[in-house]
């Protein structure tokens, strides 16, 4: 695990955060640089080296898919390359009938076909190319964004060598490369930190390895979790407080139908139960298949009430799926309440930012335990390549460690940086902290920590967002701030993101509605020593403060900044470099 005794040095506009070759960020140093990544200008496309790997594809997945349209497709066309057939078929659904309404292809204008490729190390293997319309690659993409089932960089990396001798294949699904060895100890860590101190004391049942289902990404264990759970009894899925955009994405895309909660409120948790008792009192049928919730949600950091969603549950039979990747299950033992566990390994698990991964565990605790069990088995195709799975693992080790000191660091800005807010400073840039700890529904969050243990104190997260009083305050602070800059969270560095200008850059006035300010900092704090961290932060307040010329907030800013050298700091424990 590394220890910074200084921020590391930001690269420079464009270039892979971290540097490595399968890096899922990007660093965006200016504000003006995310506004302009985010409409697409090329002042940015032509610098970037890389990306989140679903919203950008990897320069090793671009050469494949390149090779493969030059060879059996044409100058007028895009395609994409799935490990599966099914997901091809899905993405051609996708394009034929796209569910924001607009008009589709004829399916005569999309073509799937199957190819043989010499994986290195791995012999021949078999993958799933849909050809269509150069035009609809906008619409192609958003399908492999959603749905995260594309191929892998990895993948395509080792594709790269054997390239040419591509050639047609049956559509037959041969299993990827896989490293069952590294899966079986991901699954079995997985399910141990599920039932590492658990909250509501001991449980009738653990967690087994075959409960943990592997993806190659969080957004695919979702999608597949969605798809599995259409043939569930109930007409709709809810969604309940305001989750990560494309969560609630694919359950209005792929579901039945979707009911969007998105305060998560106790007001709103009211409306919910008049509309479970209004629907049960109309019909026998359940008119809920599942509700999906975070803890916490992303990026407002907002815990709904689990314990009342739970008992709503078992009246009226619906599943709770609750995605832990931000409160991540060192911190937050969420099986006392969730059917269906949710968890991005690519955030906090992995750590180091240079894998994708994701996982879907079944309570067996669950009242639907065995139904869902099969369900899930029923559909489940194992397609985490064989490379992620290891280094996967690989990274997970060290994951409690790393989770200790990323709690320190975060709860040590917080506690920094809210005493500059309007709360306490009428003229501060700064509205507002937002953190577990800070808001309305910390004791949802606090109902869910786990129990301390010698070896590890339960915190509240890596990740904190700042609300600022206009956006050329939040600018300010942004490009102010001597950190890595871009997507993804979790990370061994700190990242920092104008969330809304990226995640909601078209849809700004709809996130304004649930709370969402275009003046937000999304900051996943990394590893990086406390003091400098602090220091950073406080002296882009600075500059947040001098642009709305608050200079008796840049004297508090001044005395907190001068006070550091006497405050006691927690200090990251020392530990071997794994990577």
């Amino acid at each position: 695990m590394p220890v910074y005794s200084a921020l590391p040095q930001p690269p420079s506009l464009g270039q892979c955060v971290p540097d490595r070759p399968h890096a899922v960020s990007v660093h965006l140093p200016k504000w003006r640089d995310v506004v302009d990544f985010s409409a697409g200008e090329s002042r940015v496309r032509t610098v970037q080296k890389g990306g989140y790997p679903r919203s950008f594809l990897h320069e090793a997945i671009a050469k494949a898919q390149n090779v493969v349209l030059g060879k059996f497709g044409n100058d007028k066309q895009s395609c994409l390359l799935f490990p599966t057939h099914t997901y091809a078929v899905a993405c051609k659904a996708y394009l034929c009938s796209p569910p924001d309404g607009s008009a589709g292809l004829d399916e005569q204008d999309i073509s799937i076909q199957s190819f043989g490729f010499e994986v290195e190390h791995a012999g021949r293997q078999t993958l799933h190319a849909i050809f269509f319309p150069a035009e609809n690659t906008k619409t192609a993409m958003i399908f492999w964004r959603l749905t995260g089932c594309g191929i892998s960089s990895r993948l395509a990396q080792d594709l790269l060598p054997g390239l040419e001798s591509v050639s047609v294949a049956s559509a037959d699904d041969t299993p990827l490369p896989r490293d069952e060895k590294a899966e079986t100890v991901i699954q079995q860590r997985i399910a141990s930190l599920l039932d590492r101190a658990p909250a509501g004391g001991p449980r009738k049942a653990l967690v087994k390895s075959e409960d943990v289902f592997l993806y190659p990404t969080g957004m695919s264990a979702i999608y597949n979790c969605t798809s599995a759970l259409g043939s569930w009894p109930g007409s709709q899925m809810v969604v309940f407080g305001f989750p990560y955009e494309l969560t609630l994405k694919v359950q209005e895309d792929f579901s039945k139908s979707c009911t969007f909660y998105g305060f998560g409120t106790d007001d709103e948790l009211d409306q919910f139960e008049h509309l479970l008792v209004s629907k049960a009192a109309e019909s026998s049928e359940l008119p809920v298949q599942a509700v999906w919730c975070e803890c916490a949600s992303n990026p407002l950091l907002r815990t709904v009430d689990l314990d009342r969603i739970r008992k709503l549950a078992d009246k009226y039979g619906f599943v709770v799926v609750v995605d832990d990747t931000i409160g991540s299950s060192a911190n937050v033992d969420v099986l006392g309440v969730a059917d269906i566990v949710a968890t991005s390994l690519t955030k906090t698990f992995s750590g180091y930012a240079d894998v994708m991964g994701g996982s879907i565990a079944i309570n067996p605790c669950s009242p639907h335990y065995q139904k869902l069990r099969g369900t899930l088995a029923a559909s489940f195709v194992p397609t985490l390549y064989g490379a992620d799975a290891v280094q996967l693992e690989l990274n997970s080790r060290d994951y409690l460690e790393r989770t200790a000191v990323l709690n320190q660091n975060a709860s040590y800005l917080v506690s920094l940086l809210e005493p500059l807010t309007k709360h306490h400073h009428d003229r501060s840039p700064l509205n507002h902290v937002y953190y577990p700890s800070t808001c309305w529904s910390t004791k949802n969050y606090v109902a869910r920590m786990r129990q301390p243990t010698d070896g590890f104190v339960p915190g509240f997260g890596y990740l904190l967002t700042l609300e600022f009083c206009s956006v050329e305050a939040a600018g300010a602070f942004f490009d102010a701030l001597q950190v890595c800059k871009g997507p993804s969270i979790g990370a061994q560095v700190t990242l920092a993101l104008p969330y809304v200008q990226v995640v909601f850059a078209k849809e700004k006035p709809w996130a304004a509605r649930y709370g969402l300010s275009e003046a937000i900092v999304r900051i996943s704090v990394g590893l990086e020593d406390q003091k400098a961290l602090a220091m950073a932060c406080l002296v882009a307040m600075r500059a947040a403060d001098a642009v709305v010329n608050r200079e008796d907030d840049v004297a508090v800013g001044m005395d907190v900044v001068s006070g550091l050298d006497s405050v006691p700091l927690a200090r990251p424990t020392t530990l071997v470099q794994q990577i």
